[in-house]
Parts: C-alpha cells; structure tokens; sequence
C-alpha cells in the first residue's frame, strides 16, 4: 500500500512543472516586499517560461530599473520596440531609464515620442511632468549656473579622458585631462584622472606631484587623499600612506561617492576589516550594484566569514544568470569550506585569478577552432558556452572580442542575435568592433534597425548593402576636400588632413549616389568639417569665429553639422 502511494505521489511529482504565472506571482510577493533581487530572478523565470507575455518582459524591465540597471531595462525595451510591442510604455520606460543615466536629451525625446504615441496614455500625465521639469533643469543649468558652451566641451572633454583611462589608453588621456586641468582648474575629477593616468603610465612621481597640487586647492578632496594613499604606498612610502588613511578614517563621510571611493582604496591596500566596513556602508547606496557585491564577497572572504561571501556571490548569479565571475569564486569557497583547498586571500579585481583566466581563453581558443557542426552543436545544448563567451567579450583583448564576434555570428539564430544586439549596447565597447557586429547583423539578415551606443550616445543604424570600397568621390567633392586641407594648413598639429579625409569619405560613400549634398558653396563645408575636427580633439573654437574666417553665415555650419552628425554618429532618432 505504502508503495502504490508512493508511486502515485511521484506519478504527481514528475510531471509538476510550473508555468510563468506562477513565477510572475512569486516576483510580485518580492517586489512587494522591496526585495529587487529576488523578484528579478522569478520575473526572469516567468519571462522564459512565457517568452512573448509582455506585461512579463515590462516588469522586468521595471525591475531592473528599480535597481538602477537601466541599460539592462533598455536592451529590454529596446527589444520590446523592435517587435513592436508594447510601444508607447517602452518609451516611457525609456524616458525614466535615460533620466538614470543622466542622458537628459534622449529622455526629453522618448517622453515626447510617448506623447506622440499615446496622447493621453496612463502616464501622459507623468510624461508632459517631466518633460516641463527637463525644460526647467536645462534653463536652471544654464541660466542660474552659469553652464555656457565653454564648460559642456571641457566636461566632453573630461569624460572622454576617464574613456581612456577605462579603454587602457593611457597616453591619450594625459593629453586628454592636461588640456582641461589647464583651462579650468576647478574641474578636479579632470584632475585627479590625470594623477591616475600618471599612475597608470608608472610615473608615480607626475602622479604624486599632480595629486599634492589638488591638495594645496583642496585639502578635503576624498579622491585626492585616496590616490595619494595609493601612490605613496606603490612608491615604498607605507608610513606617508597609513597617515592618509587614518585621516580618512576620522573623516565625516556622508556622500555615497566619496565613501564609494574610500571603500574601494581600503581594497586596494588590502585592509580588509576597515573595507569590510565602509563596504557594508556602500550597500545602503548601491544595494544591487554587482562590484560593490564582489568586493563585499571578498572582503567577507579574506575575513573567513564563508557563509557570507557565498551569499553576496549569490545574489550577484540572481542578477546576472550569465556571470561566471561569481560563479567561480562560489565553487572555490565551497572547495574551501570542505577543505579540499587551503585558504589564501583573493584578490579585490572584478576578475577570476591569474590562471582560470588563461584556462578560459585556451578554451575560447579550442571552441572557435572546432569544426563548424560541432561549434554549432555546442551553442544550442551547452550553455556553458554563451556564459565563457559573455565572459569573454568583457575583456580588453580585442582580438578575443573579434574571434567571439565572428563565431557567434555564423549561427545566425536568436541567441546569437541577441548576444550581437547586446553587445551594440555596451558604453565601454570601442566603435570599430561595434562596425562588425552590425555588419555581422546584417550578413545575417536579423530585422534592422540596430539599436547601439556610439560616441556614448544611443543611435538608430541602418548598414548600406553598397560596397563602399568600389565608390569614387566624385570631382565635386574633391575639391571640397583638397579646399578644407588647404584652408586649414598651418593652423593644426600633422594628423588633420587624414582625419578630414576619412571623415569626408564616410559621409559621401554612405550618401552615395542619390543622397549627396548639393555644394553650394565649398566654405560652408569647408568650415563644418574643420569646425567637426576641433570638437572631436579638444581644440577650442566657435561657430562665430570660423563663419568670420570663411565669410560665411553661421547657420550654414549648423546646418550640415548635423547633417554630418547625423551620417558620421548614426541617426539619433531611437525608432
């Protein structure tokens, strides 16, 4: 008897499986609860259970929003657009996520577009707010703080250096930052990248001289203090360093920044009991930011608090499934705990060690040199697979990325579509290997337009089909160019006439035949394209000044700006 039960238990057993609305009502009780973490892993369950339940996919998008992954929540939105799904709530969704971005002039132009779609939709109201609201900032901006045109290049000018730095072009951004440290002092963030890009280089003493130069104006400044911990200690001066620390140590820190940046120097200088603690002080202000979660995770770690460290390494899996970071230093805590290894602390790098990291890219290497069925194979029944490439793509290794590019594209099926379209929306992706990927769409015939970040702008792209290497310039146009180079001879560094060409060659080839420009007048060009080059190299120049040098009338250079904008940056119109 006790066995037919049995039976028919497991008879019950076996075939239970639960269906998306039982994990969307499970995300629900979390999200109820403002526990974000678990409500984003059942929404994401119910999302696979049911691939095409909108109302599953906007939830998600919502949550992530929530926990400030909002290019996470676009890739979502932007996906739904692309179907055509949902359209009007994807714009106000976007409109909120670039709001967290601080992208205030697409969040001006998804809220409009919301309003265009769905007049008196349930959030119109909401969307014409903050739209007034955005129409007041950019007037308070500019009007009470004094923000002109000046001050918008410089901040360009900064973040493109903290670009390079991030990219490992070091050279770049000394030169970067030196010429906005020079014209404005004040910008301090400028200034102490350009200490770090000096540390970067292994000039500690330009580093330590740049930074003690922030400190006589701004003896207060956390960053400051803590890069000169840092560079003091790399430069055998552990005594100078301890005396920053403990200065920082007696500091009244309240800004979610400066502790940010105290918890990740304690990091850095191994202090694990101090990090430990400001760490659990960040996670008040980023409680899902996955970073923040690692470092925690070691810190708990290096501490021996195991349980700990494999709970913060958890909750990193539930927000991102494909993390293999974490992932591995579970498995190696959990070998730890049951004393198949010994312990020894592990470094701070958002990075697996060393050694799994040539292992990985060894088999990266074994995988894309496989006979193409048994590549294929492997990406529909081995997840692994997907997981070793989206590890992969987030290394600096360029040729890596491309490799992983190229083989994922030969699949031409959905997952690889959309490792392709989520690899257009990375922000720290470089343009040239983002021009693959969307060649690599379009080979294989995946629905266009592609949605990507280019110049650290979101952009609307559409690939021409025409063989651009085969196309002439024609005369005309020419002559625009050789008339630009001439006219700016003498006045720029060597380096401006190859730019200029390349740049003119992009924009007629991509118009070419039936959309060229009409040349009225070769100044008008000749000024947009030199007015283009000083904007992308940091040289200052005004719209005023360079119509004065070419007598012509300053509407003409905003004019084909943005039509070369539009062409060179991608059109800026999401959909």
């Amino acid at each position: 008897m006790a066995k037919e039960l049995f039976a028919k238990a497991k008879g019950k057993i076996i075939p239970f499986e639960q269906n998306g609305e039982f994990f969307y009502r499970k995300a629900k009780k979390y999200e109820e609860s403002n526990q974000y973490i678990d409500a984003l892993d059942f929404y994401r369950k119910a999302v696979e259970k049911d691939p095409e339940n909108v109302y599953y996919m906007l939830d998600l998008a919502e949550t992530f929003t929530e926990m400030s992954y909002f290019e996470e929540s676009n890739k979502i939105l932007f996906s739904m657009l692309h179907r055509g799904k949902m359209v009007s709530d994807c714009y106000f969704g976007l409109g909120c996520n670039f709001l967290g971005l601080q992208d205030f002039n697409k969040a001006e132009e998804c809220f409009d577009k919301y309003l265009q779609v769905d007049n008196n939709g349930i959030y119109s109201d909401d969307a014409r707010d903050l739209l007034s609201i955005l129409q007041d900032e950019e007037f308070f901006f500019q009007a009470l703080a004094g923000l002109d045109i000046e001050d918008e290049r410089l901040y360009d000018m900064a973040n493109k250096g903290k670009y390079f730095i991030d990219q490992g072009e070091y050279k770049k951004a000394i030169k970067q930052l030196k010429n906005v440290a020079k014209r404005d002092p004040t910008m301090i963030f400028a200034r102490n990248n350009l200490a770090l890009a000096y540390f970067c280089i292994g000039d500690i003493d330009s580093a330590i001289e740049t930074t003690m130069e922030i400190l006589d104006d701004f003896p207060l400044n956390v960053h400051a203090l803590c890069n000169m911990a840092i560079f003091l200690r790399e430069n055998g001066e552990a005594e100078l360093s301890e005396e920053y620390i403990d200065n920082l140590m007696n500091m009244q820190i309240t800004d979610g920044e400066d502790i940010h940046k105290i918890a990740v120097t304690l990091c850095e200088l191994k202090k694990h009991n101090e990090a430990y603690r400001y760490l659990k002080l960040l996670l008040q202000y980023k409680p899902y930011d996955i970073r923040i979660l690692h470092y925690i995770a070691v810190a708990s770690f290096n501490l021996k608090r195991y349980n700990e460290a494999l709970s913060h390494w958890s909750s990193m899996e539930k927000i991102s499934p494909h993390n293999t970071i974490s992932s591995y230093y579970k498995r190696y805590t959990l070998q730890v705990l049951k004393s198949q290894r010994d312990f020894k602390e592990i470094s701070y790098s958002y990075q697996v060690p060393y050694d799994e990291m040539i292992n990985r890219v060894k088999r990266i290497n074994d995988y894309v040199n496989m006979p193409s069925e048994e590549q294929k194979h492997r990406w529909i029944e081995d997840e692994t697979i997907y997981n070793l490439f989206s590890w992969g793509i987030d290394l600096s290794d360029a040729k890596i990325k491309k490799a992983i590019l190229v083989t994922v594209s030969k699949f031409g099926d959905e997952k690889s579509e959309k490792f392709l379209r989520d690899f257009l929306l990375k922000r720290d992706e470089g343009e040239e290997l983002k021009k693959e990927a969307l060649a690599y769409l379009k080979r294989m015939d995946a629905k266009e337009p592609y949605i990507a970040y280019i110049d650290g702008s979101v952009v609307e792209v559409r690939v021409s089909i025409v063989d651009l290497s085969k196309i002439k310039m024609p005369e005309q146009y020419k002559e625009v160019f050789k008339f630009t180079i001439q006219s700016m001879k003498g006045r720029y560094e060597k380096g401006y006439e190859e730019y200029i060409e390349d740049i003119w060659s992009r924009f007629i080839k991509t118009l070419y035949p039936d959309n060229l420009p009409k040349i009225y007048k070769m100044e008008t060009w000749a000024a947009t394209l030199e007015y283009y080059y000083c904007t992308k190299h940091g040289i200052h120049i005004t719209k005023k000044g360079l119509a004065e040098y070419y007598s012509i009338a300053p509407s003409s250079i905003n004019n084909n700006l943005k039509k070369l904008e539009t062409i060179l940056e991608g059109n800026t119109d999401i959909y």
